[in-house]
């Protein structure tokens, strides 16, 4: 692929370029815990995790998800990978969170991402989109609340909240939204 290889930090989209600015501490925690739930459930797998990755989905379009899971490593290479992950996690910034859930989230979609997470910090949710018949569409959106948040709240409000999940590709992997969240 013929998309600029360096040490900058800038996407790709579209031939479009898109300088990245760098995260804040909460959006860096957040990652680092999605990334290290990834990391300890899939030791001694076949499917790997990154942080932050150079993603090469063709000539015109070079992104830095915040985390991936790889489970073809023929697609990994020594600049990055090249092809569409098995899961995507963007933690949305205020000045991306536009780009995240349409450009980007459609070239995800375009080339074959068969879950994605657009995590929200300021509200602690993730919204979960699954690849349905070549389209990403929102399985469910996870709220994580504090004791505080709970205290305040009705019982039906209480019920409705859902504290864990599942992960698309592995029956066995259950997120615990406080583990995403915790600083």
């Amino acid at each position: 692929m013929s998309l600029i290889a360096d040490d900058k930090d800038y996407e790709v989209i579209n031939g479009q370029i898109y300088m990245k600015a760098r995260p804040n501490m909460n959006h860096v925690s957040i990652a680092g815990n999605i990334y290290a739930i990834f990391k300890r459930f899939l030791k001694s797998k076949v499917c790997k995790t990154y942080m932050e990755p150079d993603l090469f989905l063709d000539d015109e379009n070079n992104v830095i998800p915040d985390v991936v899971i790889l489970c073809d490593i023929n697609k990994k290479k020594y600049k990055g990978i090249y092809g569409a992950p098995d899961l995507v996690v963007e933690v949305l910034s205020p000045s991306t969170a536009k780009r995240d859930i349409s450009e980007k989230k459609d070239l995800y979609e375009k080339y074959g991402v068969k879950e994605y997470w657009a995590v929200r910090p300021e509200s602690k949710e993730i919204t979960v989109y699954y690849l349905k018949d070549k389209y990403l569409v929102i399985n469910n959106i996870y709220y994580y609340r504090t004791l505080e948040e709970l205290d305040e709240m009705t019982e039906a409000d209480k019920k409705a909240i859902v504290s864990n999940f599942n992960v698309s590709l592995f029956d066995d992997l259950e997120i615990n939204l406080e583990e995403v969240f915790e600083e």
